[in-house]
């Protein structure tokens, strides 16, 4: 039960992130399996995908604070361009261009319409390109004769990626402070100062209007904004609390105490604030401390899951997608257990192609740098030939800059 600071017990080569990532995934799934094969939440009192998303901000905020900390704001920026946004496009483009035509053939007996109709497939993707969700559905693919839409009316094709909305914005949020300075050690009392005053705000709406609709900041929208459009103010206050209580802890790594006591008994709080539903409320901090806890606690063993391979964002982007298709061809008659098995194997099947094929050779390119345009010599100008030979001292710098 000694306690130990969290840069001591964390190797970010031999962490258990990856393994919570792919466990926050399929928990997802799970949650969706109930809302979208049989048209009813998974429990009553929690949402567990909304705790598994919370989950994942956690972690992104954690990891996301130290790539923004180790590199220039133009790189950083890049590093999550290619994260987010290959991935994003290659299941965009399965949907529209492959799923979209089959249901709507199975519909229509015909695909005229699909494409430049209002809500069509082009505006899908047009509205969804950057990462915000603004057309949740492709023309009437899903109205009527789904669990989902008899219980919510949701014509919803991919509904996961709303998600990706406030992510993005999270990482925007990150390279502006990056770049005024803010992540260095001197000022990182700032960004756990906004933490705390988010915390503030929690706490208030919980114990002053119990999470009600009339809270601070729990009502409305921010923007439309440029690519991301419209975000609710709940699941910005909400989420970016996770992201900002992750980036404090990367800030703060040498001081944040991991103690096995007190990892569990935030299992507990966490646990019976949500079973209660008063999860999204102080109980956020107290998830916090247990997802950063179980990064360092949890067996060796699990170190190796998505060390090498990370399939957690395929399956997380592709399950809703595969669910509801799944729910129209009336696989929920496998039952809960057997839907979810289902959906997951062919989302994760998908996800391994979305890896291997597109989202690692995407970040492959981390490194790459545009090339500067060279400077012509002295005898170049006048008009004369550039000489056969450069010196192995131009050769160095050249290169080094390209690579750094």
């Amino acid at each position: 039960m000694m306690s130990q600071p969290f840069a001591e017990v964390y190797d970010r080569r031999a962490n258990s992130f990856g393994a919570l990532r792919l466990a926050f995934a399929l928990a997802v799934v799970l949650s969706h399996s109930a809302a979208l094969g049989f048209g009813r939440p998974l429990m009553q009192r929690v949402d567990l995908g909304a705790v598994a998303v919370a989950g994942f901000f956690t972690i992104s905020g954690f990891l996301i604070a130290r790539s923004a900390r180790r590199t220039s704001v133009p790189r950083f920026l890049w590093h999550r361009a290619l994260r987010i946004w290959p991935g994003l496009w290659v299941c965009l483009l399965f949907t529209a261009g492959v799923v979209a035509p089959v249901l709507f053939f199975e519909r229509h007996g015909t695909i005229t319409g699909l494409w430049w109709s209002p809500n069509g497939v082009f505006d899908y993707l047009r509205q969804n390109w950057w990462g915000g969700l603004r057309q949740f559905g492709i023309a009437d693919l899903l109205q009527g004769d789904t669990p989902y839409w008899r219980w919510q009316g949701g014509n919803t094709i991919n509904g996961s990626l709303w998600t990706l909305a406030y992510e993005i914005f999270c990482y925007l949020l990150v390279a502006t402070l990056s770049a005024l300075t803010l992540l260095r050690r001197q000022l990182r009392w700032l960004p756990l100062l906004a933490m705390l005053a988010v915390f503030g705000v929690l706490c208030w709406n919980q114990f002053r209007h119990g999470n009600a609709e009339q809270g601070i900041w729990l009502t409305g929208e921010i923007g439309p904004l440029p690519m991301l459009g419209a975000l609710r103010k709940d699941s910005l206050l909400w989420y970016g609390f996770m992201f900002l209580a992750g980036g404090a802890a990367e800030l703060y790594s040498d001081r944040l105490l991991i103690n096995d006591l007190l990892g569990v008994l935030a299992i507990v709080v966490s646990g019976w604030l949500a079973v209660h539903g008063s999860f999204f409320g102080p109980a956020l901090l107290a998830y916090a401390y247990v997802v950063l806890w179980l990064a360092v606690r949890l067996p060796k063993v699990l170190h190796r899951v998505g060390a090498a391979n990370d399939y957690s964002y395929g399956v997380y982007i592709y399950s809703f997608v595969v669910q509801q298709v799944m729910a129209k061809a009336g696989v929920q008659a496998l039952g809960l257990v057997g839907f979810f098995v289902a959906s997951t194997l062919v989302s994760a099947g998908l996800a391994m192609v979305s890896w291997h094929l597109v989202e690692r050779p995407a970040l492959r390119l981390k490194n790459w740098t545009p090339r500067r345009p060279r400077e012509p010599s002295d005898e170049t100008t006048a008009g004369g030939s550039a000489p056969a030979t450069v010196s192995t001292a131009s050769v160095t710098a050249s290169s080094s800059w390209h690579h750094a």
